[in-house]
């Protein structure tokens, strides 16, 4: 995923928290605008924004393929689409694990990183 539909999400995501009953009461307690974005928004804005730059740790392995193939560069891509023409099951097998646990890590992180952005989800061991 590029940077610009991860900006449109975000954008879409603002402008739905900004029409949230607690933003409007926020906004009639008298806080100023940017004081609100920076308590309400940033928070519920950050965690679906980090969901999706680590889940695209998948498409990696995907556009490694593609262009490995259209460009002939030898790599894990090209790796790849030979075993499984030539049904060589055991290294195609290493593959996907070495890529599964790729992604896992990538959603590790993500795990992570969600508990210093969002207090909410710590647990009571954490603290």
């Amino acid at each position: 995923m590029g940077i610009a539909s991860l900006t449109m999400y975000t954008r879409d995501k603002l402008i739905s928290v900004k029409s949230s009953d607690y933003f409007l009461f926020a906004q009639a307690r008298g806080e100023s605008f940017w004081g609100i974005i920076k308590n309400h928004g940033i928070r519920n804005i950050l965690l679906p924004a980090i969901s999706i730059q680590f889940l695209s740790f998948n498409e990696l392995f995907g556009g490694t393929i593609l262009v490995e193939q259209v460009f002939a560069y030898p790599g894990i891509g090209q790796a790849t689409v030979a075993a499984g023409l030539r049904s060589d099951v055991p290294l195609l097998l290493g593959i996907v694990i070495v890529s599964a646990i790729f992604v896992f890590c990538g959603n590790l992180i993500a795990d992570l990183i969600y508990k210093y952005v969002d207090p909410r989800i710590r647990s009571e061991e954490d603290e």
